[in-house]
This record gives structure tokens, C-alpha cells and sequence, in this order.
């Protein structure tokens, strides 16, 4: 990447990371002299799980989240930090709220559409995610502003680069429509000043809630139910899709999994390290011995999506379709039991 053309603001490092959201909020969390780890970031928020979702007129979606919809109050609950997500379909007001907040050179966390941010240019042209989270971390007083990502073409632990970015293509992003997860303009308001570093009890309570929503599930298609159904699910697609089509959307697990901002292994490599993390503040050796059969988990996830790394060139699509059913499977059992023991590892 080229030298930033805008300078960051004060103490606003491009750091490396796995994933948008707890990269940006580590980012964030550094900014407020409250450094935090992203895998603590992800597991305090209880944010890893599992869910499967095919929206009619999309392709289906595979995802290694949990407790999308309360991660960050959850999260800011348990360090004492206020996490507050506004967000609005009138670009006027969002336009004022991030030049408030770059008026007090202060980053701002948002959230934007793929399709239209600059340094996805690689991805095609009909895909929209409007997931996707970045900061605004400097402002040159004119219409160029400067953000912090990380390089969305590798996996594991990505490279934390800035990028210049228009206000023309950053309102594109942040007020797109397109389904399945629009934007919304949202940006998130962070208030430390009640923050206190990760206690043993806010570990526990993270951990519960994750325990929770992997073996109990409100709904089919989440949690290690979820995990089955998505190897039921997957034997469809040939028959759904023309061939090309099929080929592409099978393609997508291995990107859901180990490309698109996971960490590698559908976030069980960023969980497992969190646990190992978890330990040592808890003085609970059992949370790490869990951590590795977690990290198993996510091998077995990378090795189902590596069967259609190579899409294009697939002889033997039903067969690699029978295999990852059967991983999944596999990978379903193995969290069962490290979830039952994870529940049997920590205080009632």
C-alpha cells in the first residue's frame, strides 16, 4: 500500500487482525489507552458461534458469529464501556456525526458495503456485504478522509494497512441498500470511562452465553444444529444451481470460512486462543486444554472448505459434497463434547 495521503490522528495504528469488527474495535480500544486483544474483544462479546442463512434472491451465507445483534453492548457490559450503534438513513446526519467526531480527532468506527469501498476492488461486482467494519482515523478538512482496514485478500492474522477514501465513495458504502445486511449509515459512540481490564467473572459469563448458543439454540440453522443442517443443505446446491452457479456458491464456504475475516477456521482459531487468554486471568488451566480441541474444530472446518478451494476445476463435486456433510458432522460431535466439558470447566 502507498503512503497514506492524509496523516491518522494520534495514537491510530493500522493494527494487524483477523477480523473488521474486533480489529476495529481493538483500534479503538488502543486509541482509548484500554488495549484489548481481539480474540478477548470477540469471546468477552460472546460473539463466536455458527449460523447458516439463505435469504430468497441471495446466495446462502455461512457464518462462525453468534449474539450478533447484542455483541457490542454485551461486550462493553463486561469492561465497563459504554458501546452505543446509532444508525440512520439520512446521509445528512450521518455526515454530521462523522465530522463532529473528526473535528475532536478522534477515529470513528462504521460500517460499509463491500462493493463500494475502495480496496475491495477485487471482489465481483454483483456481491454486497454491508457487514463489513472500518475506521475513520484521519480528515484533511476537504473530501478525502483516511481509513484503517485490514487486507481482505489473505487469511489468519491480515495486515492492517491505511487507505485514503473519498466522502462521495464512503457515503456510497455506508447508505447502500443492498440486502442481505445493509449498512444503515451505523456507526458506533464509545464512552470509557467506566472501563476496567476483563475480570474472571466477565470471562465466565461470556463463556456461558457462547455455551448457550452453541448447544441450545433458539432455531435450526444455528449453533451446532446448524452446523448439521448446513451439511443437509449443501447436498441441495447442485440441484438449486446451474453448475457454474453451484461451483461458485460451494466455492463461498471456503472463503466463509478461512478468507473473509475469520481468523482462519470460521473464528474457532480466534476462540481458541481467547480461551487460552481466559486461563491465565482465570487461573483455569481447563479453559486452555479446551482451547486446542476448539482448534481442532477449526482444522476440520478449513480442511471442508479447502474441498472447493479449487472450483473450477472440481471432477468430483459429489463426492467432495459427501465429504464435507460428513465433516460437518464430524466437526458437530467434536464441539458438542468441548462445549459440555467448557460447561463442566467453570463456576455455576
Amino acid at each position: 500500500m502507498e503512503a497514506p495521503i492524509v496523516k491518522p490522528f494520534y495514537n491510530c495504528p493500522s493494527l494487524d487482525g483477523c477480523h473488521c469488527q474486533t480489529n476495529s474495535l481493538a483500534k479503538i480500544f488502543h486509541h482509548a489507552l484500554h488495549p484489548i486483544s481481539e480474540e478477548m474483544l470477540l469471546g468477552l462479546g460472546a460473539g463466536q458461534g455458527f449460523f447458516f442463512w439463505h435469504q430468497k434472491g441471495a446466495w446462502p451465507f455461512i457464518g462462525g458469529r453468534s449474539n450478533v445483534k447484542n455483541f457490542f453492548t454485551d461486550l462493553g457490559s463486561r469492561c465497563g464501556v459504554s458501546i452505543e450503534s446509532k444508525s440512520t438513513y439520512n446521509v445528512k446526519k450521518a455526515r454530521k456525526a462523522l465530522i463532529k467526531q473528526m473535528g475532536r480527532r478522534k477515529p470513528l468506527m462504521v460500517f460499509g458495503d463491500m462493493a463500494y469501498i475502495p480496496w475491495f476492488s477485487h471482489i465481483p461486482d454483483d456481491y454486497h456485504f454491508g457487514g463489513h467494519t472500518f475506521v475513520i482515523c484521519g480528515f484533511d478538512w476537504g473530501k478525502t478522509f483516511l481509513a484503517s482496514d485490514i487486507d481482505p485478500k489473505t487469511s489468519g492474522t491480515k495486515k492492517g494497512f491505511y487507505a485514503p477514501i473519498t466522502l462521495e465513495q464512503l457515503e456510497q458504502a455506508r447508505n447502500s441498500r443492498h440486502k442481505p445486511f445493509p449498512p444503515k449509515n451505523t456507526w458506533l459512540e464509545f464512552d470509557f470511562n467506566g472501563f476496567h481490564p476483563p475480570r474472571p467473572e466477565d470471562i465466565y459469563s461470556s463463556i456461558r452465553q457462547t455455551i448457550n448458543d452453541m448447544l441450545h439454540p433458539t432455531i435450526s440453522n444455528a449453533g451446532i444444529k446448524g452446523i448439521r443442517r448446513t451439511g443437509q443443505e449443501i447436498k441441495k446446491w447442485t440441484k438449486m444451481y446451474d453448475e457454474k452457479t453451484a461451483r461458485m456458491v460451494l466455492f463461498n464456504i471456503h472463503i466463509f470460512i478461512d478468507i473473509g475475516g475469520t481468523g482462519g477456521g470460521i473464528f474457532r482459531f480466534m476462540y481458541s486462543r481467547f480461551l487460552k487468554e481466559a486461563s491465565e486471568i482465570t487461573s483455569n488451566p481447563a479453559l486452555s486444554e479446551i482451547g486446542e480441541i476448539i482448534e481442532g474444530s477449526g482444522m476440520q472446518f478449513s480442511e471442508t472448505g479447502k474441498l472447493f478451494k479449487d472450483f473450477e476445476n472440481l471432477y468430483d463435486m459429489a463426492d467432495r459434497i459427501k465429504q464435507a456433510d460428513d465433516k460437518l458432522n464430524d466437526i458437530a460431535n467434536i464441539e458438542t463434547v468441548a462445549y459440555k466439558q467448557l460447561l463442566k470447566a467453570i463456576p455455576i
